[in-house]
């Protein structure tokens, strides 16, 4: 069975956003194809179990949002490429290792989410937005594939960079709306 590591949220059970719970659906409706573990921020779990479901977790001691994401990321990829196949990343913040993993032969499957154009808000420093930029154009270049979930990041990937980037929609679940 494949081993899965998925990087870069605060953890599930999802309690924060977009990319807990779309890591949480995986999670929960692949763990009989996929071996999961699921990096997870130590601090926003106190009870911190090492299983939710079939999913191994993995707490970190580390924030997974603002600049220490950047050292969440790096720790939880350097972590995963003792045992999975394949790491899923959410975000950019730790991809700037990404060149160096390929340098040293790397082979283990990257698949990165680079979420949105983040170097673009107004809400991070001019520093943080040459690091973001950066850390962008590295996960492009060196993840085996980039993913989107929305078609403006698509057409910004291949106009940008010349690059690929699959479209993967998700979107609420409505079920429980339904019922």
């Amino acid at each position: 069975m494949k081993k899965v590591a998925i990087i870069g949220t605060r953890g599930i059970p999802a309690c924060y956003g977009g990319f807990e719970s779309l890591a949480e659906q995986l999670v929960r409706h692949l763990w009989d194809a996929f071996e999961f573990t699921v990096y997870c921020q130590k601090s926003v779990f106190p009870q911190r179990p090492a299983k939710i479901g079939k999913a191994n977790l993995k707490y970190v001691p580390l924030g997974a949002n603002g600049m220490s994401s950047i050292f969440y990321d790096m720790w939880s990829i350097i972590d995963a490429l003792r045992y999975a196949d394949t790491l899923l990343i959410l975000g950019v913040s730790g991809c700037t290792l990404l060149p160096f993993l390929r340098l040293f032969g790397c082979r283990k499957k990257i698949v990165c989410n680079i979420d949105g154009i983040e170097w673009r808000r107004a809400k991070w420093s001019r520093l943080a937005r040459i690091y973001l930029r950066f850390a962008e154009r590295c996960a492009v270049r060196n993840a085996d594939v980039v993913i989107a979930d929305n078609q403006v990041i698509v057409d910004y990937v291949k106009e940008q960079y010349h690059h690929d980037c699959e479209l993967i929609e998700y979107g609420a679940d409505t079920r429980s709306l339904e019922e």
